[in-house]
C-alpha cells in the first residue's frame, strides 16, 4: 500500500477531493475522467455524468492529482481508501 498526499487550497477542497475518490458499495471509484485542468484547478468527470472541481494549492499537485486519476480509470492503480487531515487529502493506493 502506498499513500499519496496533495495539498488543496482549504479543508473544504480536500474533504471534497476525499469524498469524490472515495471507494463507493461495489468496490470502485465513481471517477469516470478528468475532465479538465485550468491552473491549480481540476475539474473531475464522475460516472453520472457530473463534474466536479478542486482547487489545489499549485500546479504540481494538479498535475500529480491528474496523472493518478487517469491511471485509475485506465485500471492501471486501485484506490483502497481516502482521507483529509486539514487542507491534506490522502489517497492510499493498493
Amino acid at each position: 500500500m502506498k499513500t499519496i498526499k496533495f495539498e488543496c487550497d482549504d479543508r473544504y477542497e480536500a474533504e471534497k477531493l476525499a469524498g469524490l475518490v472515495s471507494i463507493q458499495k461495489d468496490d470502485t471509484v465513481y471517477v469516470d475522467d478528468v475532465a479538465a485542468v485550468v491552473g491549480n484547478e481540476i475539474v473531475i468527470k464522475l460516472k453520472d455524468r457530473s463534474s466536479h472541481a478542486i482547487q489545489l494549492k499549485d500546479k504540481e499537485n494538479v498535475d500529480r492529482l491528474k496523472s493518478l486519476l487517469l491511471a485509475v480509470v485506465e485500471g492501471k492503480i486501485r484506490i483502497l481508501s481516502s482521507d483529509f487531515s486539514g487542507s491534506v487529502a490522502e489517497i492510499t493506493l493498493g
